[in-house]
């Protein structure tokens, strides 16, 4: 199994995507309809959170309904987010995304300060007053395109099924019973999955 998983990985982008996306239409078609935990939004909350629990609890079945189509557009929403120690410890250190955060995003440099020369047209000729290394604990302004289109691929590859273009329609909560119900549409089809958990993770 660990062969196959590092067979995908190596893979070019375009023809992962397309491999994971195939594999999820047959799994779709085969009528899989329950799980575990069900969450609801597949932005940085819910594939970070879907990834934590499958890290903590492989055996736990995972279900991820987003609402737009991937992969989303990179540096077109929340660029330059800025993480603060705590966050970048969470995507580095707890979800093991260290090698994604050195190479596909922006290490932040820590407080820089740029006083007025001029028309201030030319930045270089302004004075600048800020530290000369980077600090020692790394943080980074996040292109959050870039990294939630990462885990949109990754999380697959870990055995959490992962639905672009769903809209949810009906949550039914059922304390009284063992699972929950979502009903929601994709590609113009309802469907239904019952799940023992149910995440909101769509965000205001």
């Amino acid at each position: 199994m660990s062969d196959v998983i590092e067979r995908i990985a190596a893979l070019p982008p375009d023809k992962r995507q397309a491999l994971i996306r195939e594999l999820q239409k047959t799994r779709n078609e085969a009528g899989d309809t329950s799980c575990d935990v069900v969450i609801l939004g597949g932005g940085m909350a819910g594939l970070t959170l879907a990834l934590q629990i499958k890290q903590a609890r492989p055996e736990t079945s995972i279900l991820v309904l987003e609402k737009q189509a991937h992969p989303v557009p990179e540096a077109a929403h929340k660029v330059g987010e800025s993480t603060v120690e705590i966050c970048a410890h969470y995507l580095r250190d707890i979800l093991g995304l260290d090698e994604h955060l050195q190479t596909q995003q922006l290490r932040k440099f820590g407080l820089r300060m740029f006083f007025n020369h001029g028309d201030n047209r030319d930045i270089a000729r302004r004075v600048e007053i800020g530290s000369t290394v980077f600090p020692p604990l790394c943080t980074y302004q996040l292109d959050r395109g870039r990294l939630e289109n990462m885990l949109g691929d990754k999380l697959p590859m870990q055995g959490i099924r992962f639905l672009d273009g769903c809209k949810v329609q009906q949550i039914e909560l059922r304390p009284e019973q063992s699972t929950h119900q979502v009903r929601f549409t994709r590609a113009g089809a309802d469907q239904t999955v019952t799940a023992r958990w149910v995440v909101d993770a769509s965000g205001p």
